[in-house]
């Protein structure tokens, strides 16, 4: 009770205003920042806050009351003593009380509630400040903390160390460099940053830098510190694998273990995260190891990323082998990893597989996740269980772009192009939009579907739809022409695609480079090769291994020595190509020798280098050297031989005469002889004369398929050099006379126009060898001297045609 008199009112008027005088302040919905740093700058050489509070402690309630009335004699009157400026007892607990119903309607869920207290509220102090922030801080609302941040400056609050700890995490979630450059002045005019206890707000301002890509900044930061924890070292490593600094982010790495810092599940996560997003998986999966060498177990986090990464990479099999080495260790997968698993059983064809993922994922309840759901869309439709792919489809309850683009890919996959379109006619009407994917995958089902006309009808409609055609749409274009053998359409594209500014990717590369190749002309390859190195695309080991096939295909065996000779990241690939590349060209000392330096070099040789290599060997008739290569091939290189290693040895023990020997061993193989094994003992039979092993060849190779080209064309071969004693079979007696099918071709471009031939002359129309001759006389080149790869200097400037 004696508290009382201090409640009383005061025997004169009050100079401070009473608190229905303040006016509310208007709630600040985004940030002004006008003259903030000179505000902040201004509080910072600022004297320290004095508590209102501090005004009560003056008088103690023990001590004894003393009479404020002098007697009658003595009273005099004298003016009230300034009082000091400052709020009333009575106001400082309404804003206590305030501050707490705040802090009561944002516990409770009611954001709305509390921001309209704070609203009417008729004076802010720090702690109120505090309570709202940090309820908008709390639910990641940063932009209305950014907002907040800049209101409370400009009315004068100053912000504490918690409070400027917010303040910058907002500013790193927002990017707001200005905002945060000023908290960091705040900081270091305050001290705050000079203590072992001010780490976090260390940490704050670094991450802010990091997060707002300012990573030289963070770095200076991050050199003052004379005190730094896991969560400084995890900032920085952070930073330097968002800037793509990977070599700095691993000395990072070593030199906090160094000094007496252990990585963390964070630390490691960062660094395997990063190296699997950018394609780099062996530097991530040796990161897995050195984790679980020291100690700190893999997460969720840490197998998702790596079996996301295998898959985006077309590693398959192997986001499968990491998958279950996640289960084997005893972690749960979440929806990311079973979805990113069924796309590697999707990518493989593994249909039972993805059947044990799909039941998984319906046990722990995934299944009608739209990412799952997905994934099981596409998984099924490659795996060729198109009814499944619907069923799935129709039962994920809100179905995104995604969704649609793979049941339409789906069934585009499995021929029903019919049904494809319907849904995408049908899309459009749900409300789901376009976009140029669709698009894309409905073009590519027709073109692969033999339907051209279809697929550049809608081609032509994109644009009207208000889609813009990317690069992909061409390569689509250009890669269905090629595989459906129109090469001189693909190669109008193409040059349409120039023309229009599109600018190619090593897909479009890879699509076109058959077609030059097919040409037969170098200068065509070492035209595209000019674009690839305009484009900066020469260091793709995909495009390098198609320049070396494309210029041995045209008869440029330096060109294609040269490309594999600047090749940096050769493979096996590159290898077979070059070794391929001599035995067409007749060198086969060459091959050998190349197959030797690949050795040396430690790159083993697969079933492709094993062939050429028995082929080159047949072709110096070594016979011995061959079959040694052959009887070893399981224990030397692990290879069981298959039907292509048989069909090399045959032709080998063809070629060196050993007709009877080649005979028993194809009796003798543990595999069922195929078409190409017969042919080549028919043509070895045929070349030394040996008229009975080529009659039984014979008869073995028409039991395949007598309609097929090339055993017509073989057989007729046989029977006009051996006359009426070899005995061939009825049917084919009965085609003969009859046009065959042209099979084996190659094109000729001259005049921007492009000539096939079939293998063999017979098949080339008399009127085309009249016009080519027609041709080559108005343009002054022989029919001599034809194959010197000659290109006039002032080629006509081609003139583009229409795409459809």
């Amino acid at each position: 009770m004696e508290l009382l008199p201090l409640l009383a009112p005061f025997p004169f008027p009050s100079p401070a205003p009473r608190p229905h005088q303040f006016h509310p302040q208007p709630a600040c919905s985004r940030p002004r920042h006008g003259r903030l740093q000179d505000a902040i700058m201004a509080f910072a050489q600022a004297p320290p806050l004095v508590l209102p509070f501090q005004e009560a402690t003056s008088s103690s309630p023990h001590a004894p009351r003393r009479s404020t009335r002098p007697p009658a004699q003595e009273r005099v009157i004298h003016p009230p003593p300034p009082r000091p400026p400052g709020p009333s007892l009575r106001s400082e607990r309404r804003i206590v009380s305030e501050t707490k119903l705040i802090t009561v309607h944002s516990c409770a869920g009611r954001l709305a509630d509390a921001r309209k207290v704070f609203d009417g509220m008729s004076r802010r102090d720090l702690l109120a400040w505090s309570a709202i922030i940090g309820a908008y801080a709390i639910r990641g609302m940063y932009k209305e903390v950014v907002a907040l941040a800049v209101a409370m400056v400009q009315e004068g609050v100053n912000p504490d160390r918690f409070l400027i700890t917010r303040i910058l995490q907002a500013c790193a979630y927002t990017e707001d460099l200005e905002l945060g450059m000023a908290m960091h002045s705040l900081v270091i005019r305050r001290g705050f940053m000079e203590r072992a206890r001010d780490v976090p707000i260390g940490n704050s301002v670094l991450a802010m830098y990091v997060k707002c890509g300012e990573l030289g900044r963070a770095c200076r930061v991050f050199e003052k510190m004379e005190q730094r924890d896991l969560g400084t070292w995890n900032s920085m490593i952070f930073g330097c694998c968002r800037a793509g600094e990977w070599e700095e982010a691993r000395r990072l790495l070593d030199d906090m273990r160094r000094q007496g810092t252990d990585p963390g599940v964070v630390t490691w996560n960062t660094l395997i995260s990063s190296y699997a997003r950018s394609g780099d998986l062996d530097v991530a999966m040796d990161l897995l190891e050195q984790m679980e060498d020291s100690g700190v177990a893999p997460d969720v986090v840490t197998w998702t990323s790596l079996v996301s990464g295998l898959v985006h990479s077309d590693r398959g099999a192997e986001a499968l082998q990491c998958f279950i080495r996640m289960r084997l260790a005893g972690v749960e997968p979440n929806g990311m990893t079973i979805a990113s698993a069924i796309s590697a059983c999707a990518s493989l064809g593994l249909l039972s597989q993805g059947l044990e993922l799909h039941c998984h994922a319906i046990k722990v309840g995934g299944v009608n996740n739209v990412l799952s759901g997905n994934s099981l869309v596409d998984m099924y439709a490659k795996c060729g269980d198109i009814v499944a792919a619907k069923r799935i489809f129709n039962e994920i309850p809100e179905k995104d772009i995604f969704s649609w683009n793979s049941m339409i890919a789906g069934y585009a996959q499995a021929g029903y192009c019919g049904k494809a379109y319907e849904l995408f006619c049908m899309m459009e009407s749900l409300g789901v939009q376009r976009n140029v994917i669709t698009w894309n995958i409905m073009i590519s089902g027709y073109i692969r579907n033999g339907d051209d006309e279809r697929a550049f009808e809608l081609f032509q409609m994109m644009e009207s739809y208000g889609l813009k055609r990317d690069t992909a749409s061409w390569n689509i274009l250009i890669a269905g022409s090629v595989h459906n053998g129109h090469f001189d359409r693909a190669l109008r594209i193409f040059r349409q695609m120039q023309s229009l500014l599109v600018r190619p990717d090593y897909i479009t590369i890879l699509s076109i480079i058959p077609a030059f190749a097919n040409l037969v002309a170098v200068w065509k390859v070492r035209e595209i090769h000019a674009c690839i190195f305009h484009h900066s695309l020469e260091m793709d080991g995909k495009i390098a291994n198609a320049l070396i096939n494309a210029y041995s295909k045209s008869g440029d065996l330096a060109g294609a020595c040269a490309v594999f000779d600047r090749h940096l990241s050769r493979n096996i690939i590159s290898w077979n190509c070059i070794i391929l590349a001599h035995l067409v060209h007749g060198s086969p000392n060459e091959a050998l020798n190349l197959f030797c330096q690949m050795k040396q070099e430690g790159v083993l040789a697969d079933r492709t280098t094993l062939i050429a290599v028995i082929k080159a060997y047949g072709l110096k008739g070594k016979v011995t050297e061959a079959k040694e290569i052959f009887y070893n091939m399981s224990h030397d290189y692990n290879i069981t031989p298959d039907l292509d290693h048989y069909t090399a040895m045959v032709d080998l023990l063809g070629r060196s005469g050993r007709l009877q020997e080649a005979y028993e061993f194809i009796d003798e193989m543990p595999l069922i002889p195929n078409l190409a094994v017969w042919e080549a003992l028919v043509t070895a039979s045929t070349v030394h004369g040996n008229v009975r092993l080529a009659n039984l060849a014979a008869r073995e190779l028409s039991s395949f398929e007598p309609s097929d080209p090339r055993i017509q064309r073989l057989l007729f071969n046989l029977q006009d050099l051996a006359g009426k004693s070899v005995a061939v079979p009825h049917m084919m007696v009965l085609n003969k006379g009859r046009e065959l099918e042209v099979v084996d071709s190659c094109s000729v471009e001259i005049k921007k126009n492009v000539y096939s031939f079939s293998t063999g002359d017979n098949f080339v129309l008399e009127h085309t060898v009249a016009e080519l001759k027609l041709i080559m006389t108005q343009i002054g080149i022989s029919l001599l001297n034809s194959g010197n790869g000659i290109l006039d200097s002032e080629e006509e400037q081609e003139v583009l045609s229409g795409i459809h």
